[in-house]
């Protein structure tokens, strides 16, 4: 009988090593979350490169002037200056059209990657963009006539292209 309180008693206490193991793995693991999370959310100073107004529009694309082209063959000529973007179809169905003096916002989002976006409000279309000037690459997200009306249904456009021209004037 003795023998098998001393087998009980060394079952109890290897039971509460184990429950005092996990608390301390689990006290561990709190205190290294906290403590690798806290820095990220507590930082005081503000990156040179962030230091964008809130709300007013910048124009970090003035001087540009573009072509890109599109997967399915269709291109465009863009020119971006004093804050106004205009276009020009050069290939495509829409070839010869465009639209001119159209205010244009623009963030920068990384490395030669810019962020931007206008609202044509005569022909209900905002357009999204992101140039990636390193990668000559363009992708937009394009809401086209979203009033909707039977002269110019509503249809979304998500496409990536080639930039084949790009120029910065000083």
């Amino acid at each position: 009988m003795k023998k098998m309180n001393f087998s009980r008693k060394n079952h109890e206490h290897k039971k509460n090593n184990r429950n005092l193991l996990s608390k301390t793995k689990l006290v561990t693991f709190i205190c290294l979350a906290i403590f690798s999370i806290g820095p990220n959310f507590g930082q005081s100073t503000t990156m040179e490169e962030n230091k964008f107004q809130f709300g007013e529009p910048e124009h970090f694309l003035d001087g540009y002037s573009l072509n890109f082209q599109y997967q399915n063959g269709t291109a465009i000529h863009m020119d971006f200056n004093d804050g106004i973007a205009q276009y020009e179809w050069v290939a495509g169905p829409a070839k010869g059209n465009g639209n001119a003096d159209i205010p244009y916002r623009s963030r920068k989002i990384g490395d030669n990657l810019y962020l931007i976006n206008w609202h044509e409000t005569e022909i209900n279309d905002y357009l999204t963009i992101v140039f990636d000037f390193e990668k000559m690459m363009v992708h937009s997200s394009i809401i086209i006539g979203y009033a909707n009306k039977p002269e110019r249904t509503l249809k979304t456009v998500f496409r990536s292209g080639i930039i084949d021209h790009l120029k910065k004037s000083n």
